[in-house]
């Protein structure tokens, strides 16, 4: 994982209290990884994210902006009971994104994918694209997307230093 300053420091306190966990993931957020990724356009996609998305590939300036876009979970929106202290559903940002390094590393070995985690204080989300070497999302030195933030990626091959 490399993260910006932000989120480094975040990073430690959520691994202290053992928040990034993925046991601890929400039954919401796993039903949406167990129904699997879909292909198209030589993106790939979790089915029921694509399933729900009203966009194509015209809509966007590039592959990875439309997976990013298809791919973009909020945190928030997956818990039960109304939600979590900020630095648990960060925590569970972080478990759903090495859970989701792990699976998209098994089903599509050839292939390497970046997952991203961004976190602004009392929001979470984590989004994917296929890593294509003339496009990018995130800003390579620091990971940073626009917007203030903290930010932490997770590629399914090793980060460049």
């Amino acid at each position: 994982m490399k993260g910006d300053p932000q989120m480094e420091v975040l990073c430690e306190e959520v691994r202290e209290e053992h928040f990034d966990d993925p046991g601890a993931l929400p039954q919401k957020l796993l039903k949406l990884l167990n129904a699997g990724f879909s292909e198209e356009e030589q993106c790939v996609f979790l089915k029921p994210l694509k399933a729900a998305a009203a966009v194509k590939p015209a809509d966007f300036p590039n592959r990875t902006a439309y997976e990013c876009f298809v791919n973009h979970i909020h945190i928030e929106q997956y818990l039960e009971n109304g939600g979590l202290p900020p630095l648990e559903m960060l925590g569970r940002g972080l478990a759903l994104a090495r859970e989701l390094k792990s699976r998209l590393a098994d089903l599509h070995g050839t292939r390497h994918f970046r997952i991203i985690v961004a976190f602004h204080g009392v929001t979470c989300s984590v989004r994917f694209h296929t890593i294509r070497p003339d496009e990018e999302w995130v800003d390579k030195d620091a990971g940073s997307l626009v917007g203030p933030g903290a930010v932490a990626v997770f590629e399914t091959q090793e980060l460049e230093p």
